[in-house]
Order: structure tokens, then sequence, then C-alpha cells
């Protein structure tokens, strides 16, 4: 039976990559099974041959951080991280077409839009510490060609170039909504006001004011005055009419009587 040191050794780290793909590709584990079975061998388990087919027991185990640490790089770094990678970019995709959805439709309400954006902010995260757990990849690096050396960092760098372009056409477009939302609070304002001038003027020709009531009252009473002024009048006129009728009727009854009386004069 073979012994190692640490698995932190570059036989240690090339051997738990062998132990990983044969648990996921040999015998068909589930890929959570298989990373818990590395986590254990790299932070407390030291008998890898209770797992797989090599027979190695390793001598000092790396404990928690050391341990989970090494996980990360040789094992979520090295297997998943175009995994990862295509989660980050699938999300970007969702959250852009939630961010036009809700710019342009009343189908996605706001909340919906920022539990896209902080999705997606927690996809980044778990990006970067994929990232940060970067192997070194001394043993890979060596027998690689050199002129792959460079193309493989380019990559990565153009790929990290795309990620920052397509954030920042984001945070446009996340200005562009924050103004249309505030010119959206401005007229919802402005329509606030006119329904409370009009409630105003509603309740005003519902129920009139104290002053209006006394008004029509006052108005009321001269009103009357005015009619019973009227009617005096008429009474006055009526009476001056009757008046000036006996007059008259008397004064024609006087000429009458004097003419008869000239007339018996003359006989």
């Amino acid at each position: 039976m073979e012994h190692i040191q640490t698995l932190s050794t570059a036989r240690g780290r090339a051997l738990l990559r062998d132990v990983f793909r044969e648990l996921r590709y040999e015998k068909q584990v589930s890929g959570f099974t298989a990373l818990l079975t590395c986590w254990r061998l790299c932070t407390f388990d030291r008998e890898i041959y209770r797992y797989s087919k090599f027979q190695v027991t390793v001598l000092h185990a790396l404990g928690v951080f050391a341990g989970t640490s090494l996980w990360m790089r040789e094992i979520i770094n090295r297997f998943y991280f175009p995994v990862m990678n295509s989660l980050v970019y699938l999300g970007a995709a969702m959250l852009l077409l939630v961010i036009a959805a809700y710019r342009f439709t009343d189908v996605v309400d706001s909340r919906i839009a920022i539990a896209s954006v902080g999705f997606e902010a927690f996809l980044l995260v778990l990006l970067f510490v994929v990232m940060f757990f970067s192997p070194a990849d001394d043993i890979e690096m060596e027998q690689a060609p050199e002129d792959e050396k460079p193309s493989e960092i380019q990559e990565l760098i153009g790929e990290v170039g795309e990620i920052s372009s397509d954030y920042a056409a984001m945070a446009d477009k996340l200005d562009n909504i924050a103004d249309a939302l505030t010119g959206l609070i401005g007229r919802q304002d402005e329509l606030i006001n006119s329904i409370k001038e009009l409630t105003g003027l509603t309740a005003l020709a519902v129920s009139p004011q104290p002053a209006f009531v006394s008004t029509i009252t006052e108005t009321n009473r001269a009103l009357q005055q005015f009619n019973a002024s009227v009617q005096s009048f008429t009474a006055s006129a009526a009476s001056l009419h009757r008046e000036e009728i006996e007059r008259a009727v008397r004064i024609e009854v006087e000429s009458i009587l004097a003419n008869r009386m000239d007339i018996n004069r003359q006989r």
C-alpha cells in the first residue's frame, strides 16, 4: 500500500482528481455524493482505498480550512467552473429579459426585477468564489505547449471583459428605468392633486358652505319684502284710480246739473 504525506502535494492533487473521475464516471456516483466524498478525503479522512481502487493512505489530514481550499481548487474549479460560468451567462440573459419585460410591459412586477438582480448578484459571488480558488496548474502548465498557455489566459480575460460589458449595459438600462419611474411618480402626484381639487369642488356642490346658505336666506327675505312693497304699491294705485274715477263722475254730474239749470232758467 502506498503512503503519501498530504493531498496538497503534486501526487496527492493528481490522485484526488483521479478519485473524483473514478467515482463520477466509472462508478456512476451522483455528483453530490462524489463531491462530499472528495471533501471528506481533503479534510479529515485519510483512507483513500475505502472509496477508490487506489491503495493509498494519507499520513496527515489537512483539516477543514486547508482541505476545503484544496477541494475548491482541485474539484470545484477544475470540474465545475464551466457550469458556473454558464449559469452566470444564463442568469444575465434572464435578467435582461426580466428588465425588458418590466420596462415595456406590465406583466413583471418590480419585486421580480429586484429578485432577478439579486439572483444574478448571487451567481456572480459564486463565480468569484470559484475563480478565487483557481488552481496554480503547475503540473498541467509544465506539460502544456508554450503556445497554449497564453491562449487560456486570454480566453479567461475575454470572458471577464464580456461579463463586465454586459453588466455595464445592464446598469445603463437600470438608470433609464429609474428615470422613467421618477417621471411616473411626478405624474402620479399631479393626478392626486387634481383628484383632491375635484373632490373639494364636489363636496362644495353637495353640501354648500354656511356663508352661501346665509346669502340665499337674506336674498329670500329681500324678495319677500319686495313682494310686500309691490302689493302695497298695487293697492295704493287701485285706491288712487278709484278716487280719480269718482272725481271724474262728480265733475260730469255737476256739469249735467249745471246745464239743466241753465235750460230751466231760459224757459
